[in-house]
Order: structure tokens, then C-alpha cells, then sequence
């Protein structure tokens, strides 16, 4: 399955790596545990950084990277697993635990999400301590993508 991850052009080196995952958490890991978040079309990993971004936040110099990783390294999360707060604002613990607890048993590279922001469509989180993780990413293709200015709000004179 294609995967799809942006990340700013001086992370690229280390965009499958997993460290600010690990250093922060996320809404699927919590803190101590690396891990990737990807999305499942460029539209999506989009919103996924536009929803993150604080206004001091600039759309330049990014990178779109692109994974394929074999369905054979895929889990995932059937919609009955999800618990009742998975898509809150603020990430929860039951979803934390979740994905936490799929990093740690290394079933597979990746566990199939829904985004918390189009629920209708799918994130991945990637493990990189999985032992096949290095071999998908290493395969990962940069490609050149630019913001379009207009998903920025301007300020209106």
C-alpha cells in the first residue's frame, strides 16, 4: 500500500526515524516510542500539517515522501477497536495505549488508522524499530511539493 509523508526538507534524512514521536508523542503513541505517522494521499498528509501548523509556522521548504510498504507488513484497526474518544481534539490515552501497545509487539511496519481529521480516510503509523521498517523506508521517494499559498490565511486589510 502507498503511503505518503511530509516532513520539512531538513528532516528528510530522518523523517522515517520516528524521534520527535518519540520525543512528544502523538495521538496513536505515547512518549519513549518512536514512531511515523503517514497518510494515505497527499490531500490528507496536507490537512495533517495544516492542522498542526502555528501561525509562526512558514509552508516552505517541505518534502513529500513516498513509501510503499507490502501489505504483508500491514495491520489494522478494525472500527470496532476504536475507542469512543479516539478522534477528541486533544489525543487520549485510550488511543495512546493503542498504538503504543502496536509499536511494542512489532506485528507489523504499520498499523492502518483513521484520521482523526477526515475520518473517512486513512493515516498509517509506522513502526521504525520494526525489523522490515528500514528496508521500506530506504525505498521512501522525495518527491518536490510546494504549498499552494492560498491554505494559508491572510490577514485582510
Amino acid at each position: 500500500m502507498k503511503f505518503v509523508r511530509i516532513t520539512k526538507s531538513r528532516h528528510r534524512d530522518t523523517a522515517f526515524s520516528g524521534e520527535g514521536a518519540r520525543l512528544y508523542g502523538g495521538r496513536w503513541n505515547d512518549k519513549g516510542h518512536p514512531a511515523v505517522y503517514l497518510a494515505d494521499s497527499i490531500a490528507l498528509a496536507q490537512l495533517e500539517i495544516l492542522v498542526h501548523l502555528k501561525s509562526e509556522d512558514s509552508l516552505k521548504d517541505y518534502v513529500l515522501l513516498e513509501v510503499d510498504v507490502p501489505d504483508t507488513l500491514i495491520a489494522y484497526l478494525d472500527d470496532e477497536d476504536y475507542p469512543q474518544d479516539w478522534n477528541d481534539l486533544e489525543p487520549q490515552a485510550s488511543t495512546k495505549d493503542i498504538g503504543t501497545a502496536f509499536l511494542e509487539q512489532q506485528s507489523a511496519v504499520a498499523l492502518v488508522i483513521r484520521s482523526s481529521v477526515v475520518p473517512q480516510q486513512f493515516n498509517a503509523l509506522f513502526n521504525p524499530e520494526h525489523p522490515e521498517a528500514k528496508a521500506v523506508s530506504a525505498a521512501a521517494r522525495a518527491i518536490p511539493m510546494d504549498f499552494d499559498p492560498r491554505l494559508v490565511p491572510r490577514n485582510s486589510d
